[in-house]
Order: structure tokens, then C-alpha cells, then sequence
């Protein structure tokens, strides 16, 4: 009977060892394992961005850099964030858009609205 293990998240992990495997192989076929967690875990990540982008309004992005803030920077920030933090920042980015967008938005709103996404990107270190 192998001996059980438990992984980072206290999960039993039966520990598997054939005979004919050396070191080595059992190495490179956990890092190759891990190598392809992590680009799964990327491609979400990017999927994710890259349908939430589809989704907005272009105008707001083009309002948005108008008032100074680059559209890449926001995506840089984006990215930067664990998963549940980028999708309330997610929706923060929509607010904002929406409201730049919205000709109906009295200034005070669009004005706090970019401040608070300013406000965010500066304590991120994003911009300046």
C-alpha cells in the first residue's frame, strides 16, 4: 500500500511510485503537470478579460482616456489582482464606463466616479 500524503489544501494524495520511473522522470512530469495548471489558470484569467471587454461600451473607454487614464493601465491593473478582487474591480471599471458614457450623468457623478477608479490605480501603483 503507498503511503498517503496531503497536498496544500489538506487533500489526501495517494503517493504513486512505479518501479521502472526514476527521479528525474517523476520530476519533469510534475513540473510539466504544474506548467499546464498554470497556463489554464492564465487562459481563464485572459478568457474572462477578454469577454468582459467585448461586453462594454467603447465610448466609455474613449471618454476614459480622455479624461488621462490609458486603457492599458486598467488592464495592467486588472490582471494584477487575484480573481475575486478583478471581478468587484471589474464591475467598479463598468460603473465608471457606464457613467463617462451616459450624456444623461450630471458632472459631480462622472467626476467621483473617475476619481475613485483614479484613487484605486494610484494605490495600486499603476499611475502616478
Amino acid at each position: 500500500m503507498p503511503p498517503i500524503i496531503r497536498d496544500e489544501r489538506g487533500r489526501f494524495v495517494p503517493l504513486v511510485r512505479p518501479k521502472l520511473w526514476h527521479t528525474s522522470t517523476v520530476k519533469r512530469s510534475r513540473d510539466r503537470t504544474d506548467q499546464i495548471g498554470r497556463a489554464r489558470k492564465q487562459s481563464k484569467a485572459r478568457l474572462a478579460t477578454t469577454q468582459w471587454v467585448s461586453d462594454l461600451d467603447r465610448l466609455g473607454i474613449y471618454e476614459l482616456e480622455a479624461y488621462g487614464i490609458q486603457w492599458l493601465a486598467i488592464e495592467a491593473w486588472l490582471d494584477a489582482l487575484n480573481p475575486q478582487e478583478a471581478s468587484a474591480a471589474r464591475r467598479l471599471v463598468k460603473g465608471v464606463l457606464d457613467a463617462l458614457a451616459d450624456p444623461a450623468t450630471p458632472p459631480r457623478a462622472r467626476d467621483a466616479a473617475y476619481n475613485e477608479l483614479y484613487r484605486r490605480l494610484i494605490a495600486a501603483g499603476i499611475v502616478d
